[in-house]
This record gives structure tokens, sequence and C-alpha cells, in this order.
């Protein structure tokens, strides 16, 4: 895996974070993690309220979770093709599923628990939604990717059957796909860590960090799910939420990364439609700079 997409281990946390047991609960920066000891049993992620239960791709086969060559707890489903969960720092669960050959399965299926009444609805970037039934924001998909060993994407996309997550991976589509193919569903809750506020002689900040999984899910679609986030986890400061703190916040979403590491939201600055003020201040008018 670690030679097709290093990219997937950035950040994660690996077996010997479970004090060398492939399995059981993990501690990160926004809730808790817990591993299966078997595919027949979810992986699950939680975050304050939310819940979600991640089943794995061939449940039935009952593999046993074991350390893989890159330290990653991995399932090996028996069919050609081998699933690694992959725990982030910051709360998010990757479960990337190495395919091994053209025999190997080109759809894998991921059944979720998720809250009574809860939907999943595709995004128009590919990515999914997990909404409750009053239509709040629960968490989430990013869009979804897969490529070979030569570096190359291969063609896939998500499908939604109930509350069960589908990837279709093309790989069989033609005869030159160097094998292992890797493909990923990234599994989300938390787009931001707790906000706090700061005073200065001008007025208040607010000051946000967005999860890394956060920046992945960034599609204009879902920037009321940022906001609602956000004022949510302010509490009793919520009121502070003005239109120009809006404004100002949906303009670091769109300047992605240059708006990286922290959006700092400035009660003093004016009203600037979010398009406006990133083309002509950089999210900070009138000083025109990033902070």
């Amino acid at each position: 895996m670690a030679i097709v997409a290093p990219e997937v281990l950035e950040g994660s946390l690996m077996a010997d974070d479970l004090r060398g047991a492939p399995s059981g609960p993990m501690s990160t920066q926004n809730g808790d993690v817990t591993l299966p000891s078997d595919s027949s049993r979810p992986a699950v992620i939680r975050s304050d309220e939310t819940t979600i239960r991640v089943n794995l791709p061939a449940s039935e086969k009952k593999a046993k979770a074991v350390a893989g060559s890159d330290g990653q707890v991995q399932f090996d489903n028996g069919d050609g093709s081998i699933t690694s969960a992959l725990p982030k720092e910051d709360g998010s669960l990757q479960v990337a599923t190495t395919i091994t050959s053209s025999a190997a399965p080109t759809s894998y299926r991921y059944g979720l628990g998720v809250a009574s009444g809860a939907s999943l609805e595709l995004r128009p970037d590919g990515g999914v939604d997990i909404v409750s039934n009053k239509g709040e924001y629960l968490g989430g998909v990013a869009a979804p990717w897969a490529k070979d060993s030569s570096g190359r994407d291969i063609a896939t996309h998500y499908e939604v059957a109930g509350t069960s997550l589908v990837q279709v991976v093309a790989h069989t589509a033609s005869n030159d796909v160097a094998y292992p193919v890797v493909a990923d569903p990234w599994f989300g809750i938390d787009l931001y860590y707790s906000p706090y506020v700061t005073f200065t002689s001008q007025g208040y900040k607010i000051n946000v960090s967005p999860t890394y999984w956060g920046t992945q899910n960034r599609d204009a679609t879902i920037w009321w799910a940022h906001r609602d986030e956000v004022r949510t986890k302010l509490g009793s400061n919520s009121w502070r939420w003005t239109n120009s703190i809006q404004e100002q916040f949906y303009c670091h979403i769109a300047g992605y990364p240059a708006s990286l590491p922290e959006y700092n939201l400035e009660s003093w600055r004016p009203t600037i439609n979010w398009a406006t003020s990133l083309t002509k201040y950089r999210c900070n008018p009138y000083d025109g700079y990033w902070s």
C-alpha cells in the first residue's frame, strides 16, 4: 500500500498505537476510533453525540485483524483484496482496500450503522453526506479515488443503497492496469477542532482550525455544515457569529490551502461577500493579507 499511495498513511494511528494488539479502541484529538478483531464486526468512530459504525467489505469471511507490513491494521478478504483500517489523529477513519489482481471484485460494500432515520446523500464532488432526519449533518465520506502502482488514476465512484456505501472500482476496464490498485472511502465526523475566542483592542477573533478530514470535505454544497458545526462548538460564544464572520469563514474555506492552518475571523471586518473578499483582500478586507 505504501508503494502505491503513501499519503494514506499520513496522520494514521498504527497497530503499535493499540499496544501491540491489532484491534481495540484508540483515543484521538476528536473522539475515539475502535477497530474490530475481525472483519465480521464494524469499525466505530465516535465524536460527542455522534457514532458511525462501518462494516468492512467481505465481512462474511471473518478475516482476523493483523498488522500489515507498513504497520497498518489490515484484513485479508480472501478474494484478491486486502482492506486496511487507518484511524487518523483527527478522529476520522480511512479504509483503504488494496486490489492485488484482476480477479478481485470491482465493488466494495460498506454497511453503515447511523442514527435512526439518517440517510446517505451523494454530493456533486462524488463524496457522500450522512444527514439526520432533521437535516443535520452527522458526518460524511470524502470524494472517492483509486490509483494503480504506476500512479495512474483508476475510474471509481460511490453508489448508495439505503445506509450502505458501495465503492465501484473499474480496475478491469483496461488491460494495462498496473496492480496493485488502492482505493478508499474516508469516513469522518468532525470538520473542525474546538474553536476559541480571543480579544484585542479592535474587538474579538473567532479562531478556527479545520481537521485534515475537514479540509478534504469542503465542497460548497456543505459549507452550511461547516458553519453549523463551528457555531455549535462555540457554545455560549455562538452569539458572536455575525454576517461578517460568516463571509470571512466561507472565504477561508474557499482559500484552501493558503488560508491554513487557522482561520482567524475578526469582528471588526466589514461584511464583504466571500468571493469578492477572496479575490481582492485574501479574506481580510481591507488589509489584503491572510490571518
